[in-house]
Order: C-alpha cells, then structure tokens, then sequence
C-alpha cells in the first residue's frame, strides 16, 4: 500500500483538496453542498487523479530511468510492473465514472473531457515547451468540475472562472519552476521544457508573469464576492508564499514543495474566509 499511495503522489492529491472544496462552495452559490456531494466530490477528486498520475508515470517511464532524479521512482526502478500501474489507473478511472455518475447527469455528461488533459498533459514535454500549461489545465478543471457537481448545471460563474485561473497559472508557474531541476538532463534527451528552452533566468521570469495573472484573478474574485478583511489576510500570506517561490536561497524542490503548494491553498481558502 505505502509503495501505491507513493506512486500516485497520494500527498498531492491531499492538498488539491481545498481548490475543489472551493469550486464546491462556488457552485453551491457560496453555500456548502451536502456531505454526500463533498463526499463524491472527493471520490472523483482522487479517482481522476490516480488516473492521470498513473498514466504519466507509466508513459515517462523510460525518460524517468535516465535522469538521476526520477529513477528511483517505482516503475524505472523495478519496485512496480506495468502490469500493476494499469490496475491502479483503471481503478482510478472507475472510482472516477462512479462518483460521476453519483452526483448528477451533467457531471457524467462531462466526465470524458478532463479526461482528456489527464491522459495526455505527461505526452505534451516531447512536443512543446509550452507544456507545463497543460499540467495547470487539468487542476483548473477540477473546482470547474466540483463547480458542476455543487451547481448541477455547467453554466460557470464569473467567480468560478476567475479561481479556475488562479488555479491554472498558478500550477503552470510553479511547474515551470520545478522544471528547474531538470534542465540539464532535458536538454540532453531531447524533453521540452521553457527552463530547457530559455534557461533559468528567463523561465523564472515567465514563472512570474503567470503567478502575477494568478494572483491579479484572486484579487478581482474577492472584489467580486465582497471579501472581508480575513479573506485579504489569507490573500496576504498567498502573496508571501508566492514570492517565496523565487528566493535562490531556498532550494528548487522545497520552493515547489511545501511553498507553491501551500500558495494555491492558502488561495483556495482566502474565498472561504469571506
């Protein structure tokens, strides 16, 4: 179990919690659902997720065996079999329709489209540099699709569209900045990536156009909701952490996790606290 729950990243998909609780507490007009939604929510939350996970380690596998940093990880290093991985995508992917099909007819209506990001984000290094964008969409989509679930229609608030792209540049950011790690190695096999493609100095540059976008969408959902001063407390500490993602003396890693994680949850519960 320890070795599954590591393969899937389970500790990530704990912190994306708080985004769809909020996609949640939007579609329920800023009321909580019931805890059956949230419930099912979560379900679909950790089922599309393992889904997604899976796949990408089981398509990177061979790229993850040459560089130094991944080739512990359980499928390069031998510790997992394919055969294995598939199982706990497709239990992934089934946990995932269920819940679906649990909530309402919209969300199973709509449940192939992120479905489509999931399956296909990992592919995007080999083409485009522009490919952390794609890991920021299929977060994004999540507090859209708990949104559907709380609302039962897809018809989107503009506070909805507003934290989706919070939620979206600031994943596409803080990847850019974990693709730190990596630029030698991506160079070297071919991988695209902007750390790859510009350097260092530029991509944290870019990093930082997107996190400004991210933190401009968080102020005007605040604005729009009429957010009181705890709220604006929570978007200080955000604006903290996000600035703490581009101090060179703290190293890559930590600046991705815990800092960039605990940016995009102290954003998600700074509409909470309105």
């Amino acid at each position: 179990m320890s070795k599954v729950l590591r393969f899937i990243k389970v500790e990530h998909t704990a912190f994306s919690l708080p985004l769809i609780f909020t996609g949640a507490w939007l579609g329920g007009g800023q009321q909580w659902p019931s805890l059956k939604v949230i419930v099912l929510i979560i379900c679909a939350a950790v089922g599309a997720r393992t889904f997604g996970m899976s796949f990408n380690r089981i398509f990177d596998r061979r790229i993850d065996a040459q560089n130094p940093r991944t080739a512990g990880r359980e499928l390069p290093s031998g510790a997992m079999g394919i055969g294995t991985a598939l199982t706990i995508a497709i239990g992934g992917l089934l946990l995932y329709l269920l819940a679906c099909g649990l909530l309402n007819r919209w969300c199973l209506v709509l449940s192939p489209l992120p479905l489509i990001p999931l399956l296909g984000y990992s592919l995007l290094k080999r083409f485009t540099a522009l490919c952390h964008f794609g890991i920021g969409l299929c977060l994004a989509l999540a507090p859209l699709g708990a949104y559907v679930a709380a609302a039962g229609t897809p018809y989107f608030s503009k506070g909805a569209w507003l934290f989706s792209l919070f939620v979206f540049f600031w994943l596409s950011g803080a990847d850019i900045i974990y693709a730190l790690l990596d630029i030698e190695s991506d160079r070297r096999m071919g991988i695209h990536s902007i750390p790859a493609a510009l350097g260092a100095q530029k991509a944290q540059a870019v990093a930082a156009v997107s996190h400004i976008v991210a933190l401009t969408s968080l102020a005007f959902l605040l604005g729009l909701i009429k957010a009181r001063w705890l709220a604006w407390s929570a978007y200080g500490a955000t604006l903290i952490l996000f600035i703490l993602m581009y101090l060179p003396s703290i190293p890559v890693p930590k600046r991705f996790f815990p800092i960039s994680t605990m940016a995009g949850v102290a954003g998600a519960i700074a509409p909470l606290l309105s």
